[in-house]
């Protein structure tokens, strides 16, 4: 069995990740991180905003300002039903999350107590989700098998940030899905080793967040046969290439206005389309 600490936020659907984990792998740890820990004083936010404008001026900064204050105000409110589906999906399958391990909080991934957090648990790789840090070379390389990244997305056409309200947004929902990945030198970039689409989603009704964190769940029994295959040495990589790559981030409300309007206009007979096609594996996903 292989051995391994998870990287993380900190949240009820990490915790059915570490949960599973920690009965289809040796969970050594857990690391948690807060993925937008410059959201938690107000100077964090202030320095935040300027990062933003300085790299994509006011009216883009303005407008992600807007969508983050919407989604933390009112969108994280409504979706709670969203989240209890996930769990209530999870337990049926797996149980009552329960995992009380050994594990470390921090703002910097790549710290030094993070570095010898992570050599003391000896893993053979490091899997992570919900996380936007950065792997430097030095944590990636001290597994022996690497460090790998729960994406909820597909990629290459659906790297970076919201990829399943990315997709829903361009009108590919043949695109939510999940990817499991090695991590190199660059973002949602390096070796592909898992890779379908999210099933029992209607994207006209469930939120993308829901999508997304649904995709993971339908990744688990595929996962439990990666970590056999990397196990025995028989694992390989998904060949990507000659594929659209495309990297997506923060969304704005004007973004989210654009994604909610064609969907309240569609007919019946196109939801019942679109419900249909959500459901069928993408062509160019192997």
């Amino acid at each position: 069995m292989l051995r391994c600490v998870f990287v993380g936020s900190p949240n009820r659907f990490t915790m059915l990740l570490v949960h599973w984990l920690s009965n289809h792998a040796d969970l050594a740890g857990a690391v948690w991180t807060t993925s937008a820990h410059w959201a938690l004083t107000l100077s964090g936010k202030v320095e935040f905003a300027k990062k933003r404008v300085n790299r994509f001026g006011l009216l883009k900064a303005a407008d992600e300002a807007l969508y983050y204050v919407l989604a933390r105000k009112i969108l994280k409110h409504s979706g709670e039903h969203f989240q209890r589906r996930l769990v209530q999906t999870y337990v049926r399958q797996y149980g009552a999350p329960d995992w009380h391990g050994a594990s470390i909080k921090t703002d910097d991934i790549n710290s030094g107590e993070v570095i010898r957090f992570v050599r003391e648990c000896s893993p053979d790789l490091i899997i992570s989700m919900c996380v936007n840090e950065f792997f430097q070379r030095e944590i990636r390389e001290i597994p022996r098998l690497g460090a790998f990244l729960w994406h909820e997305g597909i990629v290459p056409e659906y790297k970076g940030l919201y990829s399943p309200f990315w997709a829903m947004y361009n009108r590919e929902p043949e695109m939510l899905g999940y990817t499991v990945l090695r991590m190199n030198h660059r973002y949602d970039e390096g070796e592909v080793y898992l890779q379908g689409p999210v099933s029992g989603v209607n994207p006209q009704a469930d939120s993308p967040s829901f999508i997304g964190h649904k995709a993971i769940l339908d990744s688990l029994p595929g996962v439990d046969q990666l970590f056999r295959d990397l196990e025995d040495g028989t694992a390989k990589p998904i060949p990507i290439q000659g594929r659209k790559s495309m990297s997506y981030t923060y969304p704005g409300l004007t973004d989210w206005i654009r994604l909610r309007k064609p969907i309240q206009t569609l007919t019946g007979e196109e939801r019942k389309q679109r419900e249909v096609t959500s459901a069928l594996p993408a062509k160019s996903i192997k």
